[in-house]
């Protein structure tokens, strides 16, 4: 059974990269949002694995958004990754703080992405 993802990413260009590349591996099944506010609506039906979470995004950044999925207990447990083009210590630990289990900058190597996405869902 193919594991659920969600990307959270308002860039579209982001987005259709990240498409691209999870949609050529069978075992994870994409769904997308492109606002944390969508994403926020989303996870009320639904149940992914795994959340790749842009963190700037206009009307709720990604660090609001991931705040409000840890704080809501039938969705506190679903691992959440941060995306950014932003590799500072502090942007990390920022991160961190507010959820995340991950950080993965852009741009990505496709390779390590991969990689590191395996290590997220099966944890």
């Amino acid at each position: 059974m193919a594991k659920l993802i969600l990307l959270v990413e308002d860039n579209m260009s982001n987005r259709d990269l990240f498409i691209e590349i999870l949609r050529m591996h069978p075992e994870y099944e994409l769904h997308v949002a492109e606002s944390g506010l969508q994403a926020l609506e989303m996870l009320e039906s639904f149940r992914p694995d795994l959340i790749l979470m842009d963190i700037h995004m206009p009307e709720m950044d990604g660090l609001a958004v991931t705040r409000a999925i840890k704080s809501t207990p039938e969705l506190s447990g679903i691992p959440i990754v941060a995306l950014s083009a932003l590799a500072m210590k502090s942007d990390i630990k920022s991160a961190i703080d507010a959820g995340c289990v991950g950080y993965i900058t852009k741009p990505v190597r496709i390779k390590k992405f991969m990689d590191d996405i395996k290590t997220y869902i099966t944890n």
